[in-house]
This record gives C-alpha cells, structure tokens and sequence, in this order.
C-alpha cells in the first residue's frame, strides 16, 4: 500500500456532529447500516433528525477509545453521510442507514454536545482527467477482477445482479475499497486519496495481488506430487 499525497480541494466549511468507530472507514456514494445504543450517539441521532441527517463518521487510531475523556485519537479525514432510513428502538436505540456524501478534514473541535461535534473542510474528489471511455474500461475491469476475487477466491458471493455496473467509476472505486478484506488503516489510506485515478489504481493493485497470490497457491498444490509408499510418509 502506498502513502497517498494529495492537495485537497476545499468545498465549503461545516460544523457537523462526529462519530468516531474503531473498526469502520466510511466511503462517499456508499451505503452504511448502524446500529446506535450509547446514550451520546443516541442524543446525536435524534438531534441530527431534525436538521439536516448529516453525521461525520471518522475512524479512530489504533488505541484510540470513544469513550476516552477529552478528545479521541482520530485520523484527521472522514466521511459525511447522510441519514436515508432509519427505524426506532426501544430505550431510544435506532437503526440508521447512511449515505456517503463527501469526504471532510477537520479543521478544530466544537465541544458543545454531549457528542463531539467539529469544524470540517469539506473536500471534493480532483478532477478525472480519463476519457470516458477509458473510466468505463477501467470500472469494468476492476468488477470482473472483484467478483473473480470473491467468488473463486473467497468463495462468497457479493450477488452480482445487485451490482450497478452503470455507476461511476468513483462509486464503483468505493464501494469495492469498503467491502475489501484489507486493514482499516489501508482503506483509511484510499479514504485520503484524492484523485479518483488514483484510488482506482491502489484498489486494482490489491485485488490484483490477492488474485495473483491465490493463482500461484494453486499451481504450487497442483505441482505437488505425493508418494504414498515413500517411508517418510509411513
């Protein structure tokens, strides 16, 4: 996995509630079910109905705790989603789905709920400087290798016939980067990844790999001669 380097294209500037997750890296143009039982959380869904649904969703750094007194250990870029559905539970608990909108730095934290809350620049992808018929080779391409690597490979089935193969080559991008069997600290790395190319190409690169990695498993247990009357076997 490379270092992304990037000059971020600043959209506008926001405060926005924070919700930071260990183990979850939020991607623009992509769907993200959440269950929410902690009081704060709870106080920031309900607070976020009755505006405008949006929610910062931010991983934390390895050690890091939400619960920490003061401020957590967070990377410095997420993703804002906003809520599509969402259902009530008891004890004020819901189920929410969220919609990745764009991806946020934040700029310094607003402490003013019980939840954190922060000032973010909100970033905008660069630029594609492909030919659109190059993004459709390119977005082809990578689905084929993706349901290749899935159902041959994992041996899972990511139900092809769900799959928008009409979509743009950015939702294509991550929605493969979210559902990628990868570290969070590298998809937290494609997150910050401006150019879509860019991401493209790292995404491509680690399917490539794992395909790669299971082609030369295979020839190596096919070139495997076993002697059943050799003693070392006996």
């Amino acid at each position: 996995m490379h270092r992304a380097t990037n000059v971020r294209l600043v959209m506008a500037t926001t405060l926005i509630p924070i919700f930071p997750l260990p183990n979850v890296v939020f991607f623009p143009k992509v769907f993200l079910p959440l269950h929410i039982f902690e009081p704060r959380y709870k106080q920031m869904v309900t607070d976020v109905l009755e505006n405008e649904r949006q929610i910062g969703m931010i991983l934390l750094k390895e050690g890091g705790q939400p619960e920490m007194p003061g401020l957590p250990l967070l990377y410095n870029v997420g993703c804002m989603g906003r809520i599509e559905a969402y259902e009530k539970l008891p004890q004020g608990r819901f189920n929410i789905l969220l919609h990745g909108l764009n991806r946020f730095e934040i700029v310094k934290f607003v402490k003013e709920k019980p939840y954190h809350t922060a000032l973010v620049n909100v970033l905008d992808d660069a630029p594609s400087r492909r030919e659109t018929h190059e993004q459709l080779r390119a977005r082809d391409h990578l689905l084929e290798r993706f349901f290749t690597y899935f159902n041959q490979v994992l041996g899972l089935d990511v139900n092809e016939e769900r799959w928008d193969r009409n979509a743009s080559l950015e939702m294509i991008v991550n929605q493969v980067a979210a559902i990628l069997d990868i570290p969070v600290q590298h998809k937290q790395q494609l997150l910050e990844t401006t150019a879509v190319e860019r991401r493209l190409d790292l995404v491509q690169g680690i399917v490539d790999d794992r395909l790669n990695y299971a082609e030369k498993l295979r020839r190596i247990v096919l070139n495997m001669r076993f002697v059943p009357e050799d003693p070392e076997y006996n």
